[in-house]
């Protein structure tokens, strides 16, 4: 705890900064685009502009924010894997894109995240000797793998499927190795709402048994909800499933979707909610590491909020439908 306290001090006055739920509604209420980011800047968002147009650049701008609030984790928290833990996505999606760059013989930079516990340089440095020294351990051990399955059947998926499954065992295992309950039940709960989304996509598209070996294939280990037990559900159907999770800590994602308009995307936001709902149990914690985790999950649901927002309102979608997908948030 001690070694979380000038941290965690720090990062309650960084939390006023956040894009929470007041300033998005009046981010909602805007009458153009051009309003919206003028509020941003006017928030202390640092806004990143084309060079020639001088328009704002929305990815750019929004990774942005999540590369800060990584970096000022890491100038006030101690190193620790409860901690580092979360970067390993990146690391992840920078693999990927990375192995996926390599084979088409394109340049990745573009598709790359500029943090994360290794460098991209060193990531690209990798796919190209094939050398995968540095990479948290299951994804070290998976990278080649990836390589050699997507040769023997040319289907880039099969990168996914197994960097992915790689990332998770490493999250969850680092998890562990914080021996800290909270970071654990955060990456099962994770992990089990992945699955559950994976389960729905293939229930809706009605593939019988060819489904059964695709979720064989996708699912992610180390949940709470077993292969065995999400197997059943795609045997028995959707209405079964959520039947069985309103019998369990997913009560709240299950009652939520039976509700709505049964879209994918009301799902996808329903289990982000059921997650934010672990982080807000501490909200009022004083100091600790749930402070910091906190602190991350507050800028990684800002950043979707906005991107949601920003996208929307570019597509010209009606503020309503753009207000039904925001998530939860921190503050």
């Amino acid at each position: 705890m001690a070694d979380y306290l000038f941290g965690s001090a720090n990062i309650r006055t960084l939390e006023n900064a956040i894009i929470g739920r007041e300033r998005i509604d009046r981010l909602l209420n805007t009458k153009t685009t051009d309003e919206a980011w003028e509020l941003l800047s006017d928030w202390g968002v640092q806004i990143v502009r084309n060079s020639e147009s001088g328009k704002p650049m929305r990815e750019e701008t929004l990774l942005g924010i999540l590369k800060g609030a990584y970096e000022r984790l890491g100038e006030l928290a101690p190193d620790s894997d409860a901690l580092r833990l979360w970067l390993y996505p990146y690391d992840c999606n920078n693999l990927k894109a990375a192995q996926k760059a390599h084979i088409r013989g394109i340049d990745p930079t573009s598709m790359l995240f500029d943090f994360g516990t290794l460098s991209t340089t060193d990531i690209v440095k990798m796919v190209e000797t094939g050398s995968y020294e540095g990479l948290p351990a299951n994804l070290q051990a998976s990278a080649q793998t990836a390589m050699d399955e997507y040769a023997k059947t040319k289907n880039p998926q099969v990168i996914d499927l197994i960097l992915d499954k790689a990332c998770w065992r490493d999250m969850l295992d680092a998890a562990k190795a914080s021996g800290e309950a909270f970071v654990i039940r955060l990456v099962q709960t994770r992990i089990d709402l992945l699955n559950v989304m994976i389960v729905l996509r293939i229930l809706r598209m009605k593939s019988g048994e060819v489904g059964k070996v695709l979720f064989a294939d996708a699912f992610l280990e180390g949940g709470k909800l077993t292969l065995e037990s999400l197997t059943e559900a795609l045997e028995k159907g959707e209405d079964a499933m959520w039947e069985s999770l309103r019998y369990s800590e997913y009560s709240r994602f299950a009652e939520g979707f039976a509700k709505s308009d049964a879209t994918l995307s009301s799902a996808e936001k329903l289990a982000d909610n059921q997650w934010m709902s672990l982080i807000m149990e501490n909200k009022f914690v004083p100091m600790g590491l749930e402070v910091m985790i906190a602190f991350l999950a507050a800028h990684e649901y800002e950043v979707k909020n906005l991107r949601i927002l920003l996208s929307g309102k570019e597509a010209g979608i009606p503020t309503a439908t753009i207000r039904e997908r925001i998530r939860d948030s921190y503050v």
